[in-house]
């Protein structure tokens, strides 16, 4: 029996390079084209890679093998809802020829954003976070002034392949020297709190929680891949922060970390939540129709986070967090035909810990070993509880099938 090479086989590959491309994670990659292939009847192995994607089609001993070069995908929720739209239709029925007109047309429809929409998400982002890390009326400012330069340059790096590699790099140059040029002018600023929220879209945490919730499902070689993406991405922001400090003066190295009287209410942890939910939907595309979702999901995961500790529950806090918010992003999407990823994503980006990760690299810059080392173990242990939460919640609410 010769490796069948049909309508079926050619969705398999569009799909796969379009899920791929939309940042889905490899091992929730590879299980839906197995799911997919079965319903088309097609034979087929899987293996996902983050910059590669490898099919195996047909009968064991005749397959037709398709290797795929991807770059790394990036988030894009309306794609991915779009897509899992396209698969439901499959599992009731559609015929694989028009399913991969629905994929050819779902690509050529993924275009950049317009600029000034890219540079208000950034502005909106920076700004929320400021206010849940407890930043004053300065930071909100200072990171503000931030995400209007980061989102300039990602709309630049939207349509410039040769900027989009010095991303990071440009993105936590720009940020330090904005912060240097704050002090030097107005006065002094949180380092930490100004441009961590300033940066905060580029920190690695949901590839570090990614990475290891990959490592869990025992897609070793993915999982240890994506962790040396998140190296590079730190090392990409650290030597942009260290040549903005160069150029700013070292003096912003030994500036204050935390803001002076700033700290959190309810009421600025939920409006940091709402404008984070409205960043987040414009700078990962979502469909306007899952902003709503995606804001309530930014918002129910910060009160989570902030409700556990006063129960007593501190430091298994992202655990207990991650565990309610997978049961809810299940059930949702059991019952309430939600795209999983349009609830998950934004809890997750919310709850990781990559401004633990770059707040432990800003203290190697200020020769501060010990929080260095301490700020580490601590993104990383977070990290874990976090991936055991939601694997935890599969236990009582499985991963959802939309039919």
């Amino acid at each position: 029996m010769e490796a069948p090479h049909d309508d079926r086989t050619e969705l398999l590959l569009a799909l796969g390079r379009g899920l791929h491309q939309a940042g889905l994670a490899t091992d929730s990659l590879e299980q839906t084209l197995h799911e997919v292939a079965v319903a088309c009847g097609v034979a087929l192995e899987v293996n996902a890679l983050p910059t590669s994607l490898t099919l195996a089609i047909g009968p064991a001993f005749e397959q037709r093998l398709i290797i795929l070069r991807l770059e790394p995908g990036k988030l894009h929720l309306r794609k991915l809802a779009l897509l899992e739209g396209v698969i439901a239709a499959l599992r009731r029925g559609r015929e694989p020829g028009r399913a991969l007109g629905d994929v050819t047309r779902i690509d050529s429809a993924v275009q950049p954003d317009w600029p000034p929409l890219t540079v208000v998400a950034y502005l909106l982002l920076s700004c929320g976070a400021a206010l849940l890390l407890g930043g004053n009326v300065r930071e909100v400012t200072v990171a503000g002034l931030i995400g209007v330069a980061i989102g300039a340059i990602a709309a630049v790096a939207q349509r410039s392949r040769r900027v989009d590699r010095i991303f990071e790099i440009s993105a936590a140059f720009v940020a330090t020297v904005i912060v240097g040029l704050w002090e030097r002018i107005i006065g002094p600023t949180a380092l930490y709190v100004a441009i961590v929220a300033g940066v905060v879209q580029l920190l690695p945490g949901y590839s570090l929680t990614t990475a290891i919730n990959e490592l869990a499902n025992r897609s070793l070689v993915s999982g240890t891949a994506r962790l040396g993406g998140v190296l590079v991405t730190l090392l990409s922001l650290g030597c942009g922060f260290a040549l903005g400090a160069g150029l700013s003066g070292n003096a912003i190295l030994h500036g204050p970390k935390v803001s002076a009287g700033g700290f959190t209410t309810p009421l600025s942890t939920a409006v940091a939540s709402v404008l984070m939910g409205l960043g987040i939907a414009l700078i990962l595309h979502a469909r306007y129709r899952d902003v709503g979702w995606i804001v309530a999901s930014c918002v129910v995961t910060s009160t989570l986070a902030h409700f556990f500790p006063l129960l007593g529950i501190t430091q298994a806090s992202p655990f207990a967090t991650a565990f309610f918010m997978g049961l809810a992003t299940n059930l949702a999407a059991r019952y309430l035909r939600i795209p999983q990823t349009v609830v998950l994503v934004p809890a997750l980006l919310v709850l990781v810990p990559g401004s633990i990760s770059y707040e432990s690299l800003l203290a190697v810059f200020q020769a501060d070993t010990t929080d260095a080392v301490s700020l580490a173990v601590r993104a990383l242990l977070t990290a874990i509880l976090i991936v055991a939460g939601f694997l935890a919640s599969q236990l009582i609410a499985p991963r959802f099938a939309a039919t």
